[in-house]
């Protein structure tokens, strides 16, 4: 946890940590300046063990994240190739 708000605080002093969590009561969360509970959806795994569902849920909210803040931005193909600028993704980009 120290290291988390060391780097937190240091990268960029005004930067607001958020946070993607089915254990809103963590003491993670209660470190973070904006909490996103997930529900804490029950894991599918047979034996209860292996991250399923919270996985896809986490995957889910974090794409929907950056597709709104690429549109609040104006991120655009050329935003994106300079960061792609090899393989596939990168080609696509710059078409």
């Amino acid at each position: 946890m120290v290291e988390l708000e060391f780097l937190v605080k240091n990268l960029e002093p005004d930067i607001k940590f958020i946070l993607l969590t089915g254990k809103p009561g963590s003491e993670l969360a209660s470190k973070a300046d904006v909490t996103l509970y997930t529900g804490g959806p029950e894991e599918i795994c047979p034996l209860g063990l292996a991250p399923t569902t919270s996985t896809t849920v986490m995957t889910v909210a974090g794409d929907i994240l950056v597709v709104l803040l690429m549109e609040k931005i104006g991120f655009t193909k050329a935003e994106y190739a300079k960061r792609h600028h090899s393989g596939y993704l990168g080609q696509k980009a710059k078409e």
